[in-house]
């Protein structure tokens, strides 16, 4: 396989291009990581690295976005909730809000702008020095070798990463609750268990997973595309985290209809 696109002409084209070899690329490496996994040639030392890598650059950033989220929920809820007299149920607003979007649009945006764009000029700058070339060269698989280690550590640091920023939020919200508020922490904990579920946080960890993929995928095939020398690196990176955060949002829409028509909302059993 070789890792070099054919230039295309006009804008929609190239588009149109890019989205196809994205795709087949895609399947490629899913598959390569199956085979990979089946036949247990995943190499252990490069997938800890990759893991502890991503896990290093997104975990720091991720918490400090996500507290800030989890505060200012809690502030605009409180603020809302008190003047209609139901303070009482920032629990519930918290079990929908963080438990069921933020957490997992935390993780994707670490996945995407932080973890992906240090995919992508790692790869990128392989790419440049020609050590992409040699390994084809000297018989490598790719896939095997660079992509698939850096799958499965996205995997595992969008999963625990998820359920750091989840827990985080709802600890920033909590303690708002009690000690700005003033409002009963059972209040908190009795609407937080009626309407949080735990099908939300499955869901959760699920898109967290498929976010993480997703970035990393593209992330790792821009990488292994650029050329031009630095600047080219830099676009790849900047195309790589565009593309990313629209594919992220697009599939949590379409995940999000496809929950709420499988799961019913409480009380809409």
């Amino acid at each position: 396989m070789t890792y070099e696109l054919p230039v295309a002409k006009g804008p929609v084209r190239d588009v149109a291009q890019q989205g196809g070899y994205l795709i087949g690329f895609s399947v490629e490496a899913i598959i390569g990581l199956i085979r990979v996994l089946l036949a247990r040639r995943l190499s252990l030392h490069e997938t800890v690295t990759q893991t502890l890598a991503i896990g290093r650059v997104s975990t720091g950033p991720s918490l400090l976005l996500m507290i800030p989220i989890g505060v200012f929920i809690a502030v605009s809820v409180g603020e809302l909730a008190g003047r209609i007299g139901a303070g009482g149920y920032s629990g519930a607003v918290v079990a929908f809000v963080i438990v069921g979007q933020a957490s997992a649009l935390v993780c994707a945006l670490m996945m995407a702008g932080v973890a992906g764009s240090a995919i992508c000029t790692d790869l990128g700058s392989r790419k440049i020095r020609e050590e992409i070339d040699a390994m084809e060269v000297m018989g490598i698989d790719v896939v095997e070798r660079l992509v698939a280690p850096r799958l499965v550590g996205a995997l595992v640091v969008s999963l625990a990463m998820c359920a750091m920023v989840t827990f985080g939020g709802v600890l920033a919200c909590y303690l708002y609750h009690i000690y700005v508020q003033h409002l009963p922490a059972g209040d908190f904990m009795a609407t937080f268990t009626q309407y949080g579920r735990l099908a939300d946080f499955i869901m959760a960890m699920f898109k967290a997973a498929v976010f993480g993929l997703v970035s990393t995928l593209v992330a790792t095939f821009k990488g292994l595309h650029a050329k031009g020398g630095a600047r080219g690196i830099a676009d790849a990176v900047n195309e790589a985290v565009v593309m990313a955060f629209a594919l992220v949002f697009i599939i949590n829409t379409a995940l999000s209809a496809l929950y709420s028509v499988i799961v019913p909302a409480v009380g809409a059993y």
